[in-house]
């Protein structure tokens, strides 16, 4: 007679509700144990559940020498037992577990969090790590996280909100502490009550929210300032250029505050170019929206690596920038210095705004109240703007 005794005991280890029968079979003769043993049954999973159970919760004071020199094994034994069991000796593996479940054992980190009850793990949820910007904002966040001895753990969502729910029960199947995150939207969304029924603190890193704590810009206030800054040049007809809106709440704000400082102006209302993609330009959108009388003579993009995209677009359509076309952008990331010529943007602070949010969210586990910051922008002049282009007066409206 015959047992699966390392495998299902390694399924179990690596997850609890794993199915045993469906192992590789790693037999065991019964006659390896002693008269009077009792011979677990391999097919019940309250047998192996429990050892680990136990194994998780009890005192992590002795070391794999400590296991090793009681078993009388060397410490890589020790070590394949925990990690690949199904390479040890049937009769030596059950001798190392029965003493490490004597000693209390712990081989690594995250059997402490499931006996301390602190994973020391932050999540943070991003809509891409492609836009740099966001790239920015997790390493604010992970070197807060780090300074007080947390690990961030990432996930990216695409601007999809089916991946935004997908995203979190991963992180709180992960038992974070706390989370960062980005959504598409703030209201009746789902994933924030998601969260809020998970019982781990969260803040909105970006998003704007009378309701929910968050750390961000004010986003219309800095899209006024951008219209400002282009009418002081002799911009009149200006074009918002966006991703899709149901997608980001961000470019939508931008968008609201670039129409009210066009009505407080005295200017026509800005002509809105709504691209499949928040980081790729689409040449025929674009090459449509420059044809007529009332083509933009300016182009406020709702981020920089869209911004980037649209020069480009439209260099190819033979318009030179910003000699015909002025074009600015929104987030002020490094890159955009290294353009040529450098990029006009409204910048944010990215990397602060992670490490805020990540700030707040400790303070949070700590016992602070969640209160929302909204931190300073600034408006980057590139020489991708300038005066707007005198145009005949034939080929005015």
């Amino acid at each position: 007679m015959y047992v699966q005794h390392a495998c299902a005991l390694a399924a179990f280890m690596s997850a609890p509700h794993a199915d045993v029968a469906a192992c590789p079979r790693i037999d065991i003769e019964l006659s390896s144990f002693r008269h009077g043993d009792v011979i677990p049954d391999p097919y019940d999973e309250n047998v192996f559940s429990s050892l680990i159970r136990d194994l998780a919760l009890t005192s992590p004071r002795a070391s794999i020498l400590d296991i090793a020199r009681t078993a009388q094994v060397s410490p890589a034994t020790v070590s394949r037992a925990f990690n690949q069991p199904q390479l040890v000796n049937p009769q030596t593996l059950a001798r190392i577990l029965s003493v490490a479940h004597d000693a209390g054992f712990r081989p690594n980190r995250v059997g402490s969090s499931l006996r301390s009850g602190s994973t020391r793990t932050l999540g943070l949820v991003l809509p891409t790590l492609i836009n740099p910007v966001f790239a920015e904002c997790f390493e604010g966040a992970e070197a807060r996280a780090r300074s007080d001895g947390y690990s961030v753990m990432v996930t990216t969502t695409g601007y999809d909100r089916q991946r935004e729910r997908d995203a979190v029960s991963l992180l709180l199947d992960h038992r974070v502490e706390g989370i960062v995150v980005t959504v598409t939207h703030t209201v009746r969304n789902p994933v924030l009550e998601q969260i809020a029924a998970g019982g781990v603190p969260y803040v909105l890193a970006y998003n704007e929210s009378a309701i929910h704590p968050c750390v961000s810009v004010d986003n219309a206030r800095a899209a006024e300032d951008v219209i400002a800054a282009l009418a002081a040049l002799g911009h009149h007809t200006i074009a918002v250029v966006t991703g899709p809106l149901a997608a980001s709440d961000r470019a939508g704000l931008r968008l609201d505050g670039a129409r009210r400082a066009a009505r407080r102006l005295g200017l026509p209302a800005p002509c809105h170019i709504e691209l499949p993609s928040h980081t790729e330009a689409c040449s025929t959108t674009l090459a449509d929206a420059l044809e007529g009388p009332s083509a933009p003579t300016a182009m406020f993009c709702s981020n920089d690596l869209l911004a980037a995209a649209v020069i480009a677009a439209v260099s190819a359509l033979g318009q030179h920038v910003p000699r015909d076309l002025s074009v600015c952008g929104f987030d002020g990331v490094p890159f955009g210095a290294h353009m040529v010529p450098p990029l006009a943007s409204l910048a944010q602070p990215s990397r602060d705004i992670g490490a805020l949010a990540c700030d707040l969210l400790l303070g949070a586990l700590l016992g602070a109240p969640l209160v929302s910051r909204c931190l300073p922008h600034r408006f980057i002049a590139g020489g991708t703007v300038a005066a707007a282009p005198i145009r005949p007066a034939h080929l005015v409206e």
